[in-house]
């Protein structure tokens, strides 16, 4: 079911938190040993969907000016996933944990500061802020949703 569109910009950072607790809930005590096993979004693991979602908020916070100044913001979402993919393999856990924390951060940051009516009425701005957080979550809630309850149940039967 979609949701609608936040009308104020309280509504729309309820929704990133809510929505962040549907993403991060699932995972909560799964030892740090599961995290890095392939599977949670195809072949990604737990720690690559972080490092993955931190990405997004950091390019987000990049772009966020352009895109209030009227400009167009061309972006290959394939080649940046595979290109950050790749940079992020070398990150530990800790690291991958650590960066996601801050460029959340970050990004609420950013919306705060941001006029009500560029975050809502700007195509663009909501876009881009959307798609970085809750809309970008709700596309991997499922997965790793699934992936957390598996894990918790091999983890149940000693496997």
């Amino acid at each position: 079911m979609a949701l609608r569109k936040p009308k104020t910009k309280q509504e729309f950072i309820e929704r990133e938190s809510l929505a962040w607790l549907d993403l991060t809930l699932p995972t909560v005590a799964l030892p740090d040993s599961v995290w890095t096993l392939p599977g949670a979004a195809g072949d990604w693991s737990l720690k690559d969907v972080w490092a993955h979602i931190a990405d997004w908020m950091k390019e987000t916070r990049r772009v966020m000016p352009r895109l209030i100044a009227g400009a167009q913001v061309p972006a290959n979402i394939q080649v940046f996933n595979r290109a950050h993919y790749e940079r992020n393999r070398k990150l530990t856990l800790e690291q991958a944990r650590q960066r996601l924390e801050r460029e959340r951060k970050r990004v609420r940051a950013m919306i705060a500061k941001l006029d009500e009516a560029d975050l809502l009425k700007n195509r663009r701005v909501y876009s881009w802020a959307s798609f970085a957080t809750f809309n970008h979550y709700a596309e991997h809630i499922p997965d790793v949703t699934r992936f957390a309850r598996s894990l918790k149940r091999r983890l149940r039967r000693g496997k």
